[in-house]
């Protein structure tokens, strides 16, 4: 059954990122991709773009499919200046609150409690 709550509408540029980004978020194993480079080079924060994600591909069949592949045709761009992602994030977040959901942890300490990977500590657990 299709998802009748309103989607967060994205430029074609966004979803052609974000595509990519989810692919290479599947496919980390074989080392990092345009998009995860793009990503940090704009200081972008993960769980950020996943709620971009969440809002504007809420159905969880067509974000495995963008993971698993093939990835889109062609090389992916930052579609965002600083203030567009920040009023985009703001934008996906307002949805998901109007749909009900509260992101699992807001307004918890996040605790960051794991194995070292090489010398930085790696995963985060909610605290709460």
């Amino acid at each position: 059954m299709r998802n009748k709550h309103p989607l967060l509408k994205l430029s074609p540029e966004e979803m052609h990122f974000l595509r990519h980004w989810m692919y290479e978020e599947m496919h980390y194993q074989e080392g990092s991709g345009p998009a995860k480079q793009l990503q940090r080079t704009h200081h972008a924060i993960s769980a950020n773009l996943g709620v971009i994600i969440a809002a504007a591909l809420p159905d969880l069949a067509e974000q495995w499919a963008a993971g698993v592949g093939p990835p889109p045709a062609g090389p992916p761009t930052w579609p965002w200046s600083q203030a567009a992602i920040e009023a985009r994030l703001a934008e996906a977040r307002a949805l998901l609150e109007s749909m009900g959901g509260r992101q699992k942890g807001q307004g918890a300490t996040a605790r960051i409690e794991s194995e070292p990977i090489g010398d930085v500590t790696a995963t985060v657990g909610d605290q709460g």
